[in-house]
């Protein structure tokens, strides 16, 4: 008779804990995913109602300001006409010198005529207070 191994036929005891390792490793990746799928899911809830709320509260603003930017817009040639003649006022008169270099008048009325804008002449809004 031939001699074979006994231990062949059956499962070693550290193969049993491999599997017994592998399975729950195996359960704990799918708990991960699982948890993973729920909290994204949440998360996308939370922001698509982050969205319309946005979304709403910007189609207000809109309606508020859609009066105060038709008057700008009807206003704006005034308003240019305006600012170039302080910048002409200041170059006539020394007094007011400081004032059209505070808010860079002197740009405007340097650059051509209806190629400036009067928002890029004027400095930033909180610059002014310094």
């Amino acid at each position: 008779m031939e001699n074979v191994p006994a231990a062949s036929t059956a499962p070693q005891p550290d193969l049993l804990q491999l599997q017994a390792r592998y399975d729950q490793l195996q359960q704990l990746v799918s708990s991960l995913l699982l948890i993973l799928i729920v909290i994204s899911g949440t998360l996308s809830v939370f922001l698509r109602r982050q969205w319309q709320s946005t979304q709403a509260d910007l189609n207000a603003i809109q309606l508020a300001a859609a009066p105060l930017m038709a008057e700008y817009a009807n206003n704006h040639p005034g308003i240019e006409d305006f600012v170039r003649r302080l910048a002409e006022y200041g170059r006539t008169h020394p007094d007011f010198a400081p004032i059209v270099t505070k808010y860079h008048l002197d740009a405007y009325l340097a650059s051509p005529a209806g190629s400036a804008s009067l928002t890029n002449a004027l400095p930033p809004a909180g610059a002014a207070n310094k």
